[in-house]
């Protein structure tokens, strides 16, 4: 018997995340827009680093390794850091722009700690936004049915726009799977999807990280993040090796539009490998489960720690 849908959402980064088969990771405004936004445009590999510093010591790593320099991007308060190449708004990148460079280092205040905080679980990542909505929730649960959404919020603080965006997402799950078990946290954040007036851009307007980027000039990146669906490109998180650790890199694994399926429509067949993560997951037998573990890192170890897989 199948094992039932569920989803659960951390509401701000820093809180307990619980332990599921797939994280997605959210911070609308702006770093996984911006991350979708580099993918669709065809971008190679995207380092997400937790700081400027470390960001700065990435890309001269990156560049010193032989051929072009990545694309250094980000921001502290919103403001590109002195230095970087690029700020942290989706409309600045342009085909011309990826295309000349071989991959990206990106460091923002929530997205990218974010992602990072999700990847310590050992579990699969996915960055989502507005744009890649459906697309992402697809991916996710190709991978198993417990799924989390991660919030990236402000200040470790809920945010009215990544939490909107979490029921978004989990009102099209609602649609595609009726009988879902949904945590105290994800009704919560299907509540403020359906209770929202004016439709997602005018709701969107009203957080108050949208507010400030309008009064500091990116409003025209507040309409861009609101584009439901817009792409079909879903960013997963990889690790490579880094000397003696490993390093996080988001790949794009679907990056070929396809029409949204029904509910009750099955999975089109498609070249797509549907397990991209086969090289980098074990799966452990726990009674009757199976469960994924993300191997690499200090998450192996855990991971090995928690069920010894050599029995």
């Amino acid at each position: 018997m199948p094992r039932p849908v569920e989803a659960d959402v951390v509401l701000a980064c820093g809180e307990h995340l619980p332990a599921v088969d797939v994280w997605i990771v959210i911070d609308v405004l702006r770093a996984t827009t911006v991350i979708t936004r580099w993918f669709e445009l065809g971008g190679g590999d995207l380092y997400p680093v937790a700081s400027t510093s470390a960001a700065r010591e990435l890309a001269r790593s990156l560049s010193s390794a032989g051929g072009a320099a990545p694309l250094l991007m980000g921001e502290e308060n919103a403001i590109p850091p002195e230095g970087f190449d690029l700020g942290n708004s989706p409309l600045d990148l342009s085909h011309e722009l990826v295309r000349s460079h071989p991959c990206a280092v990106m460091s923002t205040s929530n997205g990218t700690v974010s992602l990072l905080a999700a990847a310590a679980t050992g579990t699969p990542v996915i960055a989502a936004c507005v744009r890649n909505a459906s697309a992402a929730l697809e991916h996710a649960l190709s991978i198993g049915p417990r799924l989390g959404i991660l919030c990236a919020g402000r200040r470790r603080r809920p945010g009215w726009d990544d939490t909107l965006c979490a029921g978004l997402i989990l009102n099209e799950l609602k649609a595609r799977h009726p009988e879902v078990l949904l945590a105290d946290s994800a009704r919560l954040a299907l509540l403020a999807w359906r209770s929202s007036s004016g439709g997602l851009l005018e709701s969107m307007r009203t957080a108050d990280h949208a507010i400030f980027l309008d009064r500091i000039g990116y409003g025209a990146d507040i309409d861009f993040a609101c584009e439901q669906d817009a792409a079909f490109v879903v960013p997963m998180l990889h690790e490579e090796p880094e000397g003696d650790g490993m390093r996080a890199v988001l790949r794009a694994v679907v990056n070929t539009a396809r029409p949204r399926p029904s509910p009750s429509a099955p999975e089109p067949e498609s070249g797509i490998n549907p397990d991209p993560f086969a090289p980098l997951l074990q799966y452990a037998q726990d009674k009757d489960e199976k469960q994924y573990f993300f191997l690499g890192g200090e998450a192996r170890k855990r991971a090995e720690k928690k069920l010894d897989w050599r029995n």
